[in-house]
């Protein structure tokens, strides 16, 4: 079973369509295409960053003189961690857009989170009823312990 995070717009708590569901974990996706993931999944500011890390990281490589065998393991240490913090850089985009982490859930595949997210989801209940007024005092000598 893998787990899912729910990510929802804090303005519209009822919009459910618009809810997220992003599976945590490795992501074969991110490892094999890196930024092009990224901006595939609409995470342009990470994409640029990563695209900086790793163009930083070829040059500082070259620069210290790394062999040609040892550039591929540089790579392929990005793609790795890449592969394993895409998805939490993917919630920091939605979350600069204004999404809020509501949930977790743990289930197979992505329809059956969201089946187990909304059967147990309760929208944002009306505001609870004002308190009572306080009861006026009693007169004196009236109701006193017996």
């Amino acid at each position: 079973m893998a787990i899912f995070t729910v990510h929802t717009p804090a303005g519209e708590p009822r919009a459910s369509e618009k809810f997220v569901f992003l599976r945590d974990g490795f992501s074969i996706p991110a490892f094999v295409f890196g930024p092009l993931w990224l901006l595939w999944n609409r995470a342009f500011l990470a994409a640029a960053g990563w695209a900086a890390i790793m163009t930083v990281a070829g040059l500082g490589a070259a620069r210290l003189g790394m062999t040609e065998e040892a550039l591929p393991l540089v790579n392929t240490a990005l793609a790795l961690a890449l592969g394993f913090e895409g998805v939490r850089l993917l919630a920091w985009t939605l979350e600069r857009r204004g999404f809020l982490e509501s949930g977790v859930v743990r289930a197979d595949n992505a329809e059956e989170a969201e089946e187990i997210y909304f059967h147990d989801w309760r929208a944002p209940a009306s505001p609870p009823p004002p308190p009572l007024p306080p009861l006026p005092p009693l007169p004196k000598g009236e109701g006193a312990p017996a």
